[in-house]
């Protein structure tokens, strides 16, 4: 495992944590099981098994947005939401993109009840933690936090160090991506 895998499982470790203490004891049914895909600056999750009415949204979290998650954790008082809010204010979130046409229309999560997609293309290259809630209209919501590095290993380092250090945005991709994620639902 090389030091940028292992900081991004790091990133990922607080983060899971983090998300855990606010839904311990929620009891919720480990059914959805989002398989992750990184290939270059394109990320995609299969998400398969959900329960009936369940459906996943997924976000790209860089590591120096672990100040939102920590002050939403703590003001949420048990509560996942303010976590999810918190991650979707922040300009530096990428949210993945469910099924539909690209350029067109697509859903912000996957059908309910059903195995899906979630991707983004031209992602800027960083060591992101890759947050995926799933939720029913009446459960609990279901955490899973994957680390995710973005990219070259070196871009990707070089655009966590940017970030980390108040420098601006993580490094662009190398074909000009925003980052706004144009995702594809396959």
């Amino acid at each position: 495992m090389t030091s940028l895998t292992k900081a991004a499982a790091g990133f990922a470790a607080a983060a899971t944590a983090a998300a855990g203490i606010t839904v311990a004891g929620a009891g919720a049914a480990n059914a959805a099981v989002p398989y992750v895909h990184v290939a270059g600056n394109t990320v995609s999750v299969h998400v398969t098994e959900p329960l009936a009415g369940q459906t996943c949204m997924g976000m790209l979290v860089p590591p120096y947005a672990a100040a939102d998650i920590a002050g939403a954790a703590i003001g949420g008082g048990g509560n996942l939401m303010p976590i999810i809010a918190a991650l979707g204010n922040n300009p530096d979130v990428i949210a993945l993109n469910g099924p539909g046409i690209p350029g067109i229309f697509q859903l912000p999560a996957t059908i309910p009840g059903q195995p899906g997609w979630l991707s983004a293309e031209n992602v800027p290259s960083n060591v992101y933690a890759l947050a995926v809630f799933c939720l029913t209209g009446g459960g609990p919501v279901e955490p899973h936090v994957f680390p995710a590095v973005v990219g070259g290993p070196l871009d990707a380092f070089a655009g966590s160090a940017a970030g980390s250090v108040g420098g601006g945005a993580p490094a662009p991709a190398p074909d000009g991506g925003t980052g706004s994620a144009g995702g594809s639902g396959s």
